[in-house]
């Protein structure tokens, strides 16, 4: 449920983006800080959920008391480096709770694609907050001119980055920009190794050993 609640949520975010302003709702940052509290849950893992449940609610409130929803405002703000903190405390306790499991493999691999889609998610909040305090710190080759960073596009920039795909239509210019996309990229093979080598050394089934004898 955690993948595909994190694949709907790329798969679908157009629907948060308004066709004539090409700006995004409020809901969109509002659905995508509420997925890892959605994987928690699921994964039963009520003790490492609590602190996001009280994380969450409070930057819905920091946000509504402090910025009345300015998505702006709030991409400028210690907020979004608060929420990048959120994804990635998400990402470390889903990682924890996928590579400790008993479960049957297929659910351990869904579990680390999950996790490396949080991670995206997680670049994709700095990627923004990076970009709206510098709007130099990302070139468009395409227009070839700045790119200001929406969080459609901070999210697409984040997915293309972690896959080490790279198109080359958006392009890093500043110090903490460029910082951001290499931790980014090595990151996404880090995990990619991590997990695996996890799925190589664990048995498939519940007491399965795993070196069995002849």
């Amino acid at each position: 449920p955690l993948l595909l609640a994190l694949v709907a949520l790329i798969a679908l975010h157009p629907l948060f983006v308004d066709t004539i302003s090409a700006q995004p709702s409020p809901l969109f940052p509002l659905a995508f800080a509420s997925v890892p509290l959605f994987g928690l849950v699921v994964l039963g893992s009520w003790k490492r959920a609590l602190p996001l449940v009280a994380v969450f609610f409070g930057m819905i409130g920091w946000a509504w008391f402090g910025y009345r929803f300015d998505l702006e405002a709030i991409s400028r703000s210690p907020l979004e480096l608060l929420a990048t903190a959120y994804f990635a405390y998400a990402a470390i306790a889903t990682g924890a709770v996928v590579l400790r499991s008993t479960a049957v493999l297929d659910d351990r691999v869904y579990g680390g694609l999950a996790v490396y889609l949080l991670i995206a998610c997680m670049y994709a909040t700095l990627h923004r907050h990076i970009s709206a305090v510098n709007p130099n710190a990302y070139w468009s080759t395409n227009d070839g001119k700045i790119c200001h960073l929406e969080w459609d596009d901070a999210l697409y920039y984040s997915c293309m980055t972690i896959t080490t795909v790279g198109f080359g239509d958006i392009v890093p210019r500043s110090s903490w920009a460029r910082a951001a996309t290499m931790l980014e990229a090595a990151s996404g093979v880090f995990v990619t190794v991590v997990f695996i080598a996890r799925l190589a050394t664990t048995p498939s089934h519940p007491g399965t050993p795993k070196h069995p004898t002849a």
